[in-house]
């Protein structure tokens, strides 16, 4: 799957260039227009992710984790008969899928406290501008520790991200199989596109990154080539289902994350009409249709155990 992997990683990265629509006066004026266009493209996307997380990522995972494994035990009756029964170890695999759902669901807050812990300390270091010595002018750029927090935060956040999306991207062409693995890196695209939108807008605005539009696409693309090297990490080392499947349930829990409060939240922030409410509904049913789709012809993970040591 090294081909495969790699090759479909290079696509998700692709989607950080996306803002170089925004290069035509035209787009740039009817985005500016129209900002609730973005509304419905991360109500799709939280449809694609969501989708993406409970059809395939989540279930396929409770087939791949195995461990630990149920055990037979003997008895002896009084007439010095052995009997055997199956001990069941079903609490511990549920242990370890649910455990990895919620690191991936709160992955991205540790992430962030990370990196926010990082540029606070790089903003102490640096001297005052001149907007921050004097407030009473209004500034027209962002000032240097402005611009350092939010270049760190957009690029340093996207790097971490990017390198978990290509790291079960991997997992799912490796443990699962081709339809599992392009429909997660469907998925991940839907919500790139929305997501890389958003952040060129941030890094080229006057008064957050300040940058110039082709030094924000270089940024940007640099930062999500960590998605190749997650998807390199995993096909090289080749981790077996079990591992396969937790990484699965992890990937499954920061899709879920994404979906609910990053995609959402700036659905419900954005949309203010009835009508657009409506929109959003339809946008979000039909991002999970979408994925939904390859369960009509969808074939479980392989694993050892295949699921039948569950009792579900």
């Amino acid at each position: 799957p090294w081909g495969l992997a790699i090759g479909s990683s290079f696509l998700v990265n692709a989607c950080t260039l996306i803002g170089v629509i925004f290069l035509a006066p035209a787009i740039k004026k009817f985005a500016d227009k129209n900002p609730t266009i973005f509304a419905l493209a991360n109500a799709f996307a939280a449809g694609a992710l969501l989708a993406a997380a409970f059809y395939l990522m989540l279930y396929e995972a409770t087939h791949l984790i195995t461990d630990p494994v149920d055990t037979a035990k003997s008895e002896t009756d009084a007439d010095g008969e052995k009997t055997w029964s199956v001990e069941s170890k079903e609490a511990g695999r549920s242990a370890w899928w649910g455990t990895m759902i919620l690191l991936g669901f709160i992955s991205a807050n540790i992430l962030e406290t990370l990196v926010q812990a990082a540029v606070s300390k790089t903003s102490m270091g640096s001297k005052p501008d001149e907007e921050d010595v004097k407030p009473e002018v209004a500034p027209t750029t962002a000032s240097l520790t402005t611009k350092v927090r939010v270049l760190c935060g957009i690029l340093l956040g996207d790097f971490m991200h990017n390198l978990v999306d290509g790291i079960f991207i991997g997992a799912a062409f490796v443990g699962c199989n081709e339809t599992v693995g392009w429909t997660i890196v469907a998925a991940t695209i839907y919500h790139e596109l929305a997501q890389e939108v958003s952040d060129y807008l941030v890094l080229t605005d006057p008064m957050q990154g300040n940058l110039k539009p082709f030094t924000a696409l270089g940024l940007n693309f640099i930062s999500g080539l960590s998605v190749v090297l997650g998807a390199i990490i995993v096909v090289g080392a080749d981790p077996g289902d079990n591992a396969n499947g937790r990484l699965l349930a992890f990937g499954g829990g920061v899709y879920v994350q994404i979906a609910a409060t990053e995609c959402f939240g700036r659905v419900n922030n954005t949309v203010k009409t009835m009508e657009m409410r409506v929109g959003t509904i339809l946008a979000f049913a039909f991002g999970a249709t979408a994925i939904g789709l390859v369960l009509l012809d969808h074939e479980h993970c392989g694993g050892e155990g295949g699921g039948d040591g569950h009792g579900h």
